[in-house]
């Protein structure tokens, strides 16, 4: 199974399990925030959800209700501090609502567990643009602000820019891969050529 076949799957399933119980609204929660039972942790996933505000116990009911119409394994009972409920397909996929005391409960969406990619993708192409980065960062602005008022660049002028660049990727789970080659030969090349022509 692919990442994109798997978010698919994903999608599709909390889509139905939002559509289970009419007039449901769901928040979305970023993938990074969301948390899976402890028996379904490892591997590589893609998780998808969001929290249910002002949902009640029928929402657990009708959910647990959809899952075994579909044939799923569920299981539903309590928390040191609240509700679990777990549904699991026959495809792999796992659905879990959960309430923790008094909060509103989080759908969360977990694909079957996949192997990474023998090439990751995201991870090749910010090393690409991390090398790009890191050789074009000191040269344009050393060069850059000296044409419009000279003495004022400096080869580490590109730091803030690239390092504001790099958060950005690094937070989103979709484009982790691509900061962290971006940040490994970014770096590295553009410390290296910083540091031996200052």
């Amino acid at each position: 199974m692919s990442r994109s076949e798997a978010a698919l799957g994903v999608e599709q399933r909390l889509a139905a399990t939002v559509q289970a119980y009419p007039g449901l609204r769901v928040e979305a929660v970023p993938a990074q925030f969301l948390r899976m039972p402890a028996s379904h942790r490892g591997g590589r996933r893609v998780l998808r959800g969001g929290r249910l505000p002002e949902a009640d116990d029928e929402v657990f009911a009708a959910v647990a209700e959809l899952w075994r119409d579909a044939g799923c394994q569920v299981t539903d009972g309590p928390t040191g501090d609240g509700r679990l409920l777990r549904a699991e397909d026959s495809a792999g996929y796992v659905v879990s609502l959960v309430r923790h005391g008094p909060d509103d409960p989080v759908l969360t969406v977990a694909s079957p567990a996949f192997p990474a990619p023998f090439l990751d993708r995201g991870l090749a192409s910010g090393l690409l643009a991390g090398a790009a980065a890191g050789c074009l960062g000191p040269c344009v602005s050393k060069v850059g602000p000296s044409a419009i008022v000279p003495g004022l660049a400096s080869y580490w002028g590109w730091v803030p820019i690239f390092a504001l660049v790099l958060a950005g990727t690094l937070w989103f789970p979709e484009t982790r891969r691509f900061g962290i080659g971006l940040a490994i030969t970014g770096t590295l090349i553009g410390v290296t050529i910083a540091a031996v022509f200052s």
